[in-house]
């Protein structure tokens, strides 16, 4: 449930007072001077609904402000079952929950920093714990998220910052992958590969490493379903934190990957381009499969239909144009799918 508060000037108190029987909500009012205050209580599904009228009205756009908060119980005398449907929170409180982590900001550049620091020693020292943390602190889910959000709007103010907020954050993940793979290698020479006598080849020796250049089908399945349940957890107002943790999975240590090998490049024992070129292909098919599984879930949810941003009758316009960057991001996604497939029969990405 949401706690709702409007404050608006007195002499517009009946305009808004006529959603009372429209949208059976009952607002409890107080003026004091020439400012209404008018404070109900709904229940999730009708809050979207709520602010969509509220904003048509010009609340919150021309004049007054508009308060929502989450409730997390209510006790109450009245046994009358409410029956729920619909979604859980309109794009309103969709982009008020994500951007602060989505967008560039000191806190987002030092976690994702803390998170390429982390990812690049867990992969080279082969230490799954440490490279899980990465995953845990990395912010990469929101700015996607906030990307495909934005285009929902009419002013689509995010969308571009959001872009931007994940392409720098991949950026500082691979020149940090970078800077410590070139350490590394200064301190340890010739540690990052073992010879094989079985097959008289050398390989790379963390196996952290090793799975992230050669993308597969289960990678494909696993940035899908990331994707699928960072979106029903964003439209249900739940908490992405334990989602976002398996994004960051598909995407963080891929892209430390990508910098650690490219310090190796030198190596003539081992083809490090061709590696990191693999794991840069898997990075840039978990962030397209995030994208793509994000805005499918967001359409299929329709919570901009009546979401607070866009007003119905502004709803054909932008679904044609969302509709079409969804097109086009699946065909984009079956186009790498089919890369990998024709790659794990052909081996094009084989290594020595």
């Amino acid at each position: 449930m949401k706690d709702v508060k409007i404050i608006i000037p007195a002499d517009k108190l009946d305009i808004v007072k006529e959603l009372d029987e429209k949208l059976a909500i009952v607002f409890n009012v107080t003026i004091f001077e020439e400012i209404a205050t008018l404070h109900t209580v709904v229940e999730n599904q009708q809050t979207s609904i709520l602010l969509e009228e509220l904003k048509g009205l010009g609340v919150g756009t021309v004049f007054g402000s508009i308060t929502v908060t989450p409730i997390a119980l209510t006790i109450s005398s009245d046994k009358k079952e409410v029956s729920v449907k619909g979604r859980g929170i309109s794009t309103d409180e969709m982009i008020a929950d994500i951007k602060g982590l989505a967008l560039l900001n000191p806190t987002f550049l030092a976690l994702v920093f803390l998170a390429g620091i982390l990812s690049s020693f867990g992969l080279i020292f082969n230490n799954v714990i440490i490279v899980i943390a990465s995953m845990i602190i990395a912010p990469l889910l929101g700015p996607i998220a906030l990307t495909v959000l934005g285009t929902m709007t009419p002013k689509n103010i995010y969308s571009k910052k959001a872009i931007l907020a994940e392409l720098v954050g991949l950026m500082i993940i691979i020149i940090i992958g970078f800077i410590v793979g070139a350490i590394y290698n200064w301190t340890e020479p010739g540690s990052m590969l073992v010879y094989d006598e079985t097959l008289e080849i050398f390989t790379i020796a963390s196996e952290q490493i090793d799975i992230r250049i050669d993308p597969g089908i289960g990678d494909i399945i696993f940035a899908i379903a990331s994707g699928l349940a960072a979106g029903l957890f964003i439209i249900r107002g739940e908490s992405t934190s334990i989602v976002g943790v398996a994004v960051a999975a598909s995407l963080c240590p891929p892209a430390a990957n990508v910098g650690v090998l490219l310090a190796n490049v030198a190596n003539p024992d081992f083809q490090f381009l061709q590696a990191a070129l693999g794991s840069l292909i898997l990075l840039i098919l978990n962030v397209i499969s995030i994208y793509a599984s994000c805005a499918l879930i967001f359409w299929v949810s329709q919570s901009f239909v009546r979401g607070g941003s866009v007003s119905t009758r502004q709803f054909r316009k932008i679904s044609k144009i969302y509709f079409t960057q969804i097109v086009l991001t699946f065909l984009i996604l079956m186009l790498i799918i089919v890369f990998i497939i024709l790659d794990n029969q052909f081996g094009w990405l084989k290594f020595n």
